[in-house]
């Protein structure tokens, strides 16, 4: 499932440089390339040695500097021998000019109130951009992780769990706690169940590495028989009868929940529930120009403040 909207820019007309079929389209999708490895304060490469790089001439490489500061997607300022520097960068045009592509998301499927809402905020964040942003939304982090290897998209949000069982991922924003999922509880069938039993049939998502991880976690030491399951299910399934118990979160079992038993997982007993909780967008390490728009165009505080207005019924979802 994908979504993207159409971008929106505000200041000077900006050319279609992919229409262009110009030296002067090519020259200026290249320095905006390039730009976007930069950060205010490197130093650019010089203007002969782009000439060389792109076989244009220098003529033609200064007007294409000049038409990327006059849209507003740079700010360079001249040293003289010293070398032209970067001021500031406004990534996402940067992006739009270099790319001809839209900005590729990998997100979880929305099938709880806290993912909806993290996709909410991102969409909202986003729509200001001057440039296309694609959302797809992927069951299980690993297949988020694989999109990225694929270069099937360009950053993805995953759990601070599962970015660190991927050293070739980047974290490029850390969400902050409870982000990702709130309130681990072991859901049983029957309400008086006090725990995990010898013969249960346990509930397990084997294409999530963070549900995978606390499910077994949960039934250490016991003999269980594991049950692969869409977790997205796991409640139905548990008042169903097929499975006897799986790990979920308390926020998403309704008020009225039957037959069953609810037995929080605490953090003094489950340490790594706290990175299961924090929600991180990462990129494929060493991957500069999409942790640099990724850093320009989110506000963690309103993407927050967004997913808690969705979590509390406040705003609607829309992604």
């Amino acid at each position: 499932m994908a979504r993207n909207r159409r971008p929106t820019h505000h200041g000077p007309p900006i050319e279609r440089v992919d229409a262009l079929f110009s030296k002067h389209g090519q020259v200026v999708a290249a320095l905006a390339h390039s730009l976007l490895e930069r950060a205010p304060g490197e130093r650019i490469t010089r203007v002969q040695e782009f000439a060389a790089r792109l076989d244009a001439s220098v003529g033609t490489v200064q007007a294409g500097l000049s038409y990327l500061s006059s849209v507003g997607a740079a700010r360079l300022e001249a040293h003289g021998r010293l070398g032209t520097y970067v001021v500031e960068l406004d990534y996402p045009l940067l992006w739009m000019l270099a790319m001809h592509r839209p900005l590729v998301g990998a997100l979880p499927l929305p099938y709880s109130r806290r993912f909806a809402g993290l996709a909410t905020g991102l969409r909202t964040q986003f729509d200001r951009l001057p440039l296309n942003v694609e959302l797809r939304f992927m069951r299980g982090a690993a297949q988020r992780a694989r999109a990225l290897a694929a270069h099937q998209s360009d950053w993805a949000l995953i759990s601070r769990h599962a970015a660190a069982e991927h050293p070739e991922l980047e974290v490029v924003l850390d969400l902050g706690p409870e982000t990702y999922m709130a309130g681990h509880i072991l859901l049983l069938r029957g309400a008086s169940s006090t725990g995990v039993c010898n013969g249960m049939r346990i509930g397990l998502d084997r294409t999530s590495a963070d549900h995978d991880f606390i499910v077994r976690a949960a039934c250490r030491d016991r003999q269980i028989e594991l049950v692969e399951i869409d977790y997205a299910q796991g409640l139905q399934l548990v008042v169903s009868g097929v499975i006897d118990a799986t790990v979920w979160s308390r926020e998403d079992v309704p008020a009225e929940i039957g037959d069953l038993a609810l037995i929080p997982l605490e953090v003094q007993v489950y340490p790594e529930l706290v990175a299961l909780g924090e929600a991180v967008i990462v990129v494929d390490r060493g991957n500069r120009a999409a942790a640099a728009v990724i850093r320009a165009a989110i506000s963690i505080a309103e993407l927050c403040a967004i997913q808690q207005d969705v979590i509390g019924r406040r705003r609607l979802p829309a992604y």
